[in-house]
């Protein structure tokens, strides 16, 4: 199956729940905050896939390409400047994005909520630039 701006942004929006979903278990389950800050970093990279997509028919080959691809649509006039904001998660995330996935990493309720929040806004914003009719 091809891949879509709708799909990725489709995508993202799963990622996202399932980290939301998962957050619930965090007073009960310690481990459950590297699961739902990998969930709502890997919301964040297919949201950005989308965005990409939409503009540049391309997604970053590499997650570490992410934020540069992101920054290349403002320098482009593709997303308004004020978008910059998101800059900083999207750098974070790519950091982060190996000691989620992979135990390298230790992470907290609060780092939990951190990534779920910032992907929530971040996915809003693309949602204002990626039509999502098929």
């Amino acid at each position: 199956m091809i891949d879509s701006p709708q799909r990725a942004l489709a995508e993202a929006e799963e990622w996202l729940q399932s980290s939301k979903l998962m957050s619930e278990r965090l007073d009960k389950h310690e481990l459950a905050a590297a699961v739902c800050c990998a969930q709502a970093i890997h919301a964040l990279i297919r949201a950005n896939d989308a965005l990409t997509l939409s503009y540049f028919g391309k997604k970053s080959a590499r997650h570490d390409d992410a934020p540069f691809l992101f920054m290349e649509l403002i320098e482009q006039n593709k997303i308004e400047e004020k978008e910059n904001q998101f800059e900083k998660i999207l750098i974070k995330a790519m950091t982060e994005k190996s000691g989620a996935d992979y135990g390298k990493s230790i992470y907290s309720k609060k780092d939990a909520y951190y990534f779920i929040q910032e992907a929530e806004k971040f996915i809003t914003m693309v949602k204002s630039y990626v039509k999502t009719q098929k």
